[in-house]
């Protein structure tokens, strides 16, 4: 039986609750899966390797670990604070284990999403003088290697997935005009 969208939110939720450094890279991943376009068409259903989850836009998971009559069972296993505290509208992204998630204000954090512990996190630093209606960021793509996040001073960031290091960024629009980014790219 499918979980229904209540479901699936209970069983993914993460309590941000206990704070954490705010260092640009805690660590790095050893064994990262690259994300292909075979992967982004059928996703395993442990993964979560898009906004949606597949391309469809199903937005639940087809595991059948809970269900009806065990999610009133459910207890959380582990928590982390963003350290942010606007509004987190974004929802994780998981890749073989590797929870990533993205924060108001840009930020990219990778978790092992087993224990909950920082692997890496990057935190931009905003232009002097910057300024946005909202803060909010929607969420991260991933492909080949690389975690693809858009900045909120409108400039598209690829991030290494096993590190957090920058490997190239581009400027989408000039955010002294007025312009700025919150949606999550498209894989």
């Amino acid at each position: 039986m499918a979980m229904t969208r209540k479901q699936w939110l209970l069983s993914s939720v993460v309590a941000f609750t206990t704070l954490v450094s705010t260092a640009a890279v805690a660590g790095s991943i050893e064994n990262y899966s690259p994300v292909t376009a075979a992967r982004l068409e059928n996703p395993e259903p442990g993964n979560w390797l898009m906004i949606r989850g597949n391309y469809k836009g199903w937005s639940y998971s087809s595991l059948d670990q809970i269900n009806p009559s065990n999610v009133k069972s459910l207890v959380p296993v582990w928590t982390f604070s963003t350290g942010v505290d606007s509004g987190h509208e974004a929802p994780p992204i998981v890749n073989n284990g590797v929870m990533f998630i993205s924060t108001p204000y840009s930020q990219v954090i990778a978790l092992d999403a087993a224990t909950g512990e920082l692997l890496w996190r990057y935190k931009p630093k905003l232009p002097e003088g910057f300024s946005a209606l909202h803060n909010t960021n929607r969420g991260v793509a991933l492909y080949g290697d690389k975690v693809y996040a858009a900045g909120l001073d409108a400039v598209l960031v690829a991030l290494d997935a096993k590190s957090g290091k920058v490997a190239w960024d581009a400027k989408v629009e000039d955010w002294k005009t007025g312009y700025y980014m919150t949606m999550a790219p498209w894989s």
